[in-house]
């Protein structure tokens, strides 16, 4: 946290100056960065965090841009194992997710927790790339991830939430998956699967 204080405190004596100079600041917007738990990252205490920075400012309006912070581990990205693939250097799980579902992976090389929705205890182990379906050498969601799969298991992407379908696209012709929200033991559609007569739905056809 403290790291957000301190420049909090450079912010603030510029404000002092402006207000020196007849220049009074009514409002500070501090933008985003407070991250999330992608492994076994520690996380800042938002509670301490805020209380902290309303002792610093005083009678300034705080605006602040907490979104991944907020929907970052809510969400959860499940896709299926289709093809096992081995050879005496890698061994490679094709599932159905691809880099346009979520480009952080191979945009960034961003770490997302693997797990599997079902143990598979009859799987085979081994240390696998999560690699999609793409014709793309970068089109891989993990590497090196310890798990006993087999064709057809269900993997979850963890701490999807946040730059998942946002950044998410239509590349090699693929549909944008379906959102579905998850409450307790509740769950509703809340985005519709796309399909192939989605994408051309849109376009138009010149006349000759």
């Amino acid at each position: 946290m403290s790291p957000f204080l301190d420049a909090l405190d450079k912010v603030l004596e510029l404000v002092d100056q402006l207000n020196q100079q007849g220049i009074a600041i009514a409002h500070l917007d501090l933008g985003g960065g407070v991250g999330i738990r992608y492994d076994d990252e520690q996380t800042i205490d938002i509670k301490a965090y805020v209380e902290a920075m309303i002792a610093k400012v005083g009678n300034i309006e705080i605006i602040l841009e907490p979104g991944r912070s907020i929907v970052g581990n809510a969400g959860v990205f499940i896709t299926k194992v289709e093809f096992l693939k081995q050879n005496s250097e890698h061994s490679f799980a094709i599932i159905d997710g691809a880099m346009n579902d979520l480009l952080r992976p191979s945009f960034y090389n961003a770490y997302h927790q693997v797990l599997p929705v079902d143990e598979n205890a009859n799987g085979i182990q081994a240390s696998w790339d999560l690699v999609g379906p793409i014709c793309e050498t970068g089109d891989f969601l993990a590497k090196g991830r310890e798990l006993s799969l087999s064709q057809g298991d269900y993997l979850a992407l963890m701490s999807a939430g946040a730059y998942g379908f946002t950044m998410s696209s239509n590349y090699n012709s693929r549909p944008r998956v379906a959102e579905v929200m998850v409450s307790g033991n509740q769950h509703n559609l809340v985005r519709e699967r796309e399909t192939i007569q989605d994408l051309f739905n849109k376009e138009h056809i010149i006349n000759e």
